[in-house]
């Protein structure tokens, strides 16, 4: 099996966390990757800023910023222009 690139496992996780904030293990599930790899994948979106950390009741609970959602808009809409996705 082919390994996905990482920007498209990034912005899936920009996807997931549109829909709504996830702590970190539920994320890893709705995009399909371990653990280590989504903390990985994790690092360079909160250090941009796309991504928000937070303790809720002990758990990490991450959600897409502004400026995730701004990026994850743009890159859709560049998909959709491409009829890569209806």
């Amino acid at each position: 099996m082919k390994k996905r690139e990482p920007i498209l496992i990034q912005m899936e996780i920009l996807a997931s966390l549109f829909v709504s904030p996830k702590v970190v293990t539920r994320l890893a599930q709705s995009c399909n990757v371990n653990m280590s790899r989504m903390s990985a994948l994790l690092g360079p979106l909160l250090a941009k800023g796309l991504v928000s950390s937070q303790t809720v009741e002990g758990q990490e609970v991450l959600s897409i910023t502004d400026a995730g959602y701004r990026l994850y808009s743009d890159w859709l809409d560049i998909w959709k222009r491409l009829a890569i996705v209806t």
